[in-house]
């Protein structure tokens, strides 16, 4: 008995001794390189001047020049922090609003009965034919509304659905985890994102559409590809199975009840198609995203939890689950921002911006497009929350864009792509990992399974991020 304590108090400390830092350590450590940046980098200011075209205020590169330093004090790095939160305010509280009026639509069972009605009719004779439909289905769920988290509900479904026809766990994950992360990638109207990062450069809320579209269509077509080559071959042969160990082992797995699609789960299901319609229409039309996008939110909540026959209260209680379950994602907005507010107030942004653009302008802007491509991919490795990251790095590509004659429409979409992309592979993403619990397969296994999706939508992403470089997406 003692020597298997003492061989479990081992496996908790080997267990510890792996896990990685916490986002919220992260970002501090973040911080503190930030403020000795302070000590190290000169202060320097570029001028800004306003472009008769858009009105914008963008960067002269000729006016670098160097200002008095003001290094940032120790009390300084935590003040940093609440700083951080009251200049991203807008942003944490509609993280909040969105996660909370989601959950109260996911509450309904409306979407888990509309998906359970479509996923039910597939059979051996129509797999190849409808899955890359119901795989769309998953793929839109995070591209209209930037909660992916959400979809894990669904993992149980698509796995046993995968198991009846004849493939394995990995493709259960894949139609629904996988497809829906390439919609979260493309960020059509994913106002955590996208909308995030247009906001703090000034572009209207959502151009460029038809880019993302373009963007969305090949991404998609990437998993799709990819998920059917491997769905066939494990069909042929279970053998061909990443994850054959799981299925000889555990042939099956418990998946809950599906609610039929009544009237009452259809009658909800049009107040959400409502809602996403609204909040195109106000973004279209230059509405104030502050409160209008959290208002429509708010208004579907309410209104489907009211259609299912929930009572205020009942509403109430899942709006603050909902609030909860992304609470850090949304505190960590305010924390990242921080960073932000430490270089800002030291003035060493456009020193940072100047000495990348000293290497960057000798190479056509092209390829400093794809450089801050790169630069996205790998700090999304630190910090996953994308509405985060905006606020971390946006307030340094912006500029950059401007000195190497980029778009800022480039710079939003090379922050997008940049920060989807990589969440399908990162151990610390939520929605990832629990997927694979649920299925029971190991990381090593679905990092086989995913390369060949991963470094594909990488090369599209480069490419689609190089095209909009020389096509100078606009508009501006």
């Amino acid at each position: 008995m003692c020597q298997a304590a003492a061989k479990a108090d081992k496996m908790k400390k080997v267990k510890k001794e792996k896990e990685f830092p916490h986002t919220f350590v992260v970002i501090f450590i973040l911080i503190i390189i930030a403020a000795v940046l302070t000590y190290i980098i000169p202060a320097g200011v570029y001028e800004r001047v306003k472009d008769p075209a858009t009105g914008r205020m963008i960067v002269d590169p000729a006016t670098y020049h160097l200002v008095e330093k003001n290094p940032t004090k120790l009390f300084g790095i935590v003040e940093s922090i609440p700083k951080g939160l009251i200049e991203a305010g807008w942003n944490v509280f509609l993280v909040i609003i969105i996660g909370g009026s989601f959950t109260v639509v996911e509450k309904t069972g409306a979407i888990k009965a509309l998906l359970g009605k479509v996923l039910g009719g597939i059979n051996e004779q129509n797999t190849f034919r409808v899955l890359p439909f119901i795989m769309f289905t998953f793929a839109c769920v995070p591209a209209f509304t930037g909660n992916s988290e959400c979809l894990l509900a669904f993992v149980p479904l698509g796995i046993t659905i995968a198991r009846s026809l004849g493939f394995d766990a990995l493709t259960g994950i894949a139609i629904v985890t996988v497809s829906g992360t390439s919609g979260f990638a493309s960020g059509l109207f994913n106002a955590l994102t996208v909308g995030t990062a247009q906001r703090m450069i000034g572009l209207p809320l959502f151009s460029g559409l038809w880019f993302r579209v373009i963007g969305f269509a090949l991404f998609f077509g990437s998993v799709c590809f990819w998920t059917m080559w491997y769905a066939r071959r494990v069909r042929s042969d279970m053998k061909n199975s990443y994850c054959y160990n799981v299925e000889l082992t555990n042939s099956s797995i418990e998946s809950e009840e599906m609610p039929e699609l009544t009237k009452k789960n259809l009658m909800i299901i049009a107040v959400v198609v409502c809602g996403i319609a609204g909040l195109i229409y106000s973004a279209i039309n230059g509405y104030e995203v502050k409160t209008t996008y959290p208002s429509i939110f708010m208004i579907m909540g309410m209104v489907a939890g009211l259609v299912s026959g929930m009572n205020a209260n009942d509403i109430a209680k899942e709006f603050v689950v909902g609030a909860k379950t992304v609470l850090v994602g949304a505190l960590v907005v305010g924390f990242a921002r921080g960073i932000s507010v430490i270089l800002a107030d030291a003035h060493i942004i456009d020193s940072i911006v100047y000495g990348l653009s000293s290497v960057l302008v000798v190479f056509p802007k092209t390829i400093g497009a794809v450089f801050m491509y790169i630069c996205q991919l790998i700090i999304n490795c630190f910090i996953i929350s994308g509405s985060g990251q905006a606020a971390a790095t946006i307030p340094i590509m912006s500029p950059l864009g401007d000195v190497l004659g980029v778009t800022q429409q480039t710079v939003v979409m090379a922050f997008t792509y940049g920060d989807g992309l990589t969440n399908i592979i990162l151990p610390m993403s939520a929605s990832l990992m629990g997927a694979l619990a649920i299925g029971n397969v190991e990381y090593p296994q679905f990092i086989r399974f995913i390369s060949r999706i991963f470094f594909t939508n990488l090369l599209i992403g480069a490419g689609l991020i190089a095209i909009a470089s020389m096509i100078n997406l606009g508009p501006f």
